[in-house]
């Protein structure tokens, strides 16, 4: 790491030289090339984004943890029984049968309408905007049930055992 930053650097320092003597036309590009290797090498050197008071290590717990692997609940949705209007995919069975068992166990706690929401919001990775055209319902409220959704599964893999053995 010690290395890249130090060439970083070097890249900086003749990247600055280069400024003072490119033409006006070639100077914006200089300047954002420029502003990209600071910000690199800010980054570099504290562990966080420009303007960041604490790093990515400091993040809250609710921000950086998922109750399931993305992943995993986009391939549990693909190789579900169930068929929507809005889904295109082909069915698939890429899970093991165990994986399977504590998704369902998991999901278990959820109303039709929360999977449905969380169906296609996390197993899918549809946008917001695009569960509120096909349900008819406001972004603030398919915000709201997502975030409920993974409470509840969040306390369901706590409180069961089928989902800690895993």
């Amino acid at each position: 790491m010690e290395e890249l930053l130090k060439q970083y650097k070097e890249t900086l320092r003749k990247t600055r030289k280069l400024l003072k003597k490119a033409s006006d036309e070639d100077k914006e590009v200089i300047r954002g090339m420029i502003s990209d290797l600071e910000f690199a090498i800010e980054w570099m050197e504290t562990g966080r984004r420009l303007g960041n008071r604490r790093g990515i290590e400091r993040i809250a717990a609710y921000q950086r943890e998922k109750p399931f692997d993305l992943l995993l609940m986009q391939k549990f949705f693909r190789s579900s029984e169930l068929v929507y209007e809005w889904d295109d995919h082909e069915k698939e069975d890429v899970i093991t049968s165990w994986a399977r068992q504590r998704i369902e166990d998991a999901l278990s706690v959820l109303t039709d309408r929360e999977r449905e929401v969380y169906l296609m919001s996390r197993g899918y990775c549809l946008a917001y905007s695009e569960i509120v055209n096909y349900l008819y319902i406001s972004s603030s409220s398919v915000q709201t049930m997502v975030e409920r959704t993974e409470k509840k599964i969040k306390k369901r893999i706590n409180e069961s055992l089928f989902c800690l053995c895993g």
